[in-house]
């Protein structure tokens, strides 16, 4: 069965964004978690070239109204909505197989993201979703990295963090994660460090919603103030191990892949009805094949996809229920 175009999507998705930015801007979005019970999460590339208003699979970016100059436990404000190729103002950037880049400015981004009006948006979030449901010592690992140093004195430089909070559900407060959990900005380009694997609280397992999120907040204005530094977020990975004593009920039995990895074709096998539909991403969260399928264990060509690692979305057309896999093609 060969996968066909959704020229319908394209169409919506043009229509979109060329909405009027009052129309287009949503609030604060909480993403689909994504189900820890089909192995780890992993986060590795970004695309420049993403649509405006789109996130990789499982996260969304936030907004914040104001210029943080201390850690902040609310929500943010909006989701951000321009291109992730931006140069100027308040951004969030795609850079490829680097992750994101995060940088705010003195001055907000434009309402419609090129010109107009500037009303308090300002980087900004990063937040992931997940489902622990039946999972127990879950691990994040991370990386921070300074893309360009922000002016000021070498001897006290202006400096931004990215810290990692969490918490239960999709509202409330956030919760900084226990232990060394803050990259902080270095005077010099490319200073990285590699955190984790750090183990969540206890109070995260089992639990069918844990939000993560990275916050980008200023920790010192400098001795002469000046540009604040853009900062990378990469290579975020969480795994987890099974409850013990939890049937494997939740496991990928919901959403079976034969061969995984596969060549030329996969075969699903899933709980949901004969009829549903079919979407693979890339790891940047890319939608590369679609299909309708009407039949209880359909066969997908994937001859034409290089390798990688992808993910397999099935939709039961019966109840609107979702079920994730990761595939990957050799």
């Amino acid at each position: 069965m060969k996968f066909v175009s959704q020229k319908t999507s394209i169409i919506f998705l043009v229509l979109v964004l060329i909405l009027p930015f009052g129309v287009l801007v949503k609030a604060q979005t909480n993403p689909t978690p994504f189900d820890l019970s089909i192995g780890s999460y992993v986060f590795t590339a970004w695309d420049s070239l993403s649509p405006a208003g789109s996130f990789p699979p499982n996260m969304a970016f936030h907004y914040v109204a104001a210029n943080q100059i201390a850690p902040f436990y609310t929500n943010g404000a909006s989701d951000f909505n321009c291109s992730y190729k931006k140069s100027k103002r308040s951004r969030i950037n795609g850079l490829m197989n680097k992750g994101i880049g995060i940088v705010t400015t003195s001055t907000s981004q434009y309402n419609d993201c090129n010109t107009g009006a500037a009303d308090s948006r300002f980087m900004g979030v990063i937040l992931l979703s997940l489902n622990a449901t039946d999972r127990n010592t879950i691990n994040v690992s991370w990386k921070g990295e300074t893309v360009t140093p922000g002016d000021g004195s070498p001897t006290e430089p202006r400096v931004w963090n990215l810290r990692l909070q969490y918490r239960l559900g999709e509202s409330g407060l956030f919760t900084d994660v226990p232990g060394v959990a803050d990259f902080i900005s270095s005077p010099a380009t490319g200073d990285s460090v590699q955190f984790g694997p750090t183990t969540l609280p206890v109070e995260c397992n089992n639990e069918a919603v844990v939000q993560l999120r990275w916050i980008y907040f200023e920790s010192s204005a400098g001795i002469l103030g000046g540009s604040r530094p853009q900062l990378r977020l990469d290579d975020i990975e969480v795994n987890s191990i099974q409850t013990v004593g939890i049937a494997e009920k939740r496991s990928n039995k919901l959403l079976s892949i034969f061969p995984n990895p596969a060549h030329a074709k996969f075969t699903i096998t899933t709980n949901a009805s004969s009829k549903g539909t079919i979407q693979v991403t890339d790891q940047v969260g890319r939608l590369v094949k679609q299909e309708i399928f009407s039949q209880v264990s359909p066969t997908f060509d994937c001859s034409d996809l290089p390798k990688g690692i992808y993910f397999v979305k099935v939709t039961d057309n019966s109840n609107g229920s979702i079920k994730t896999n990761k595939l990957l093609i050799q």
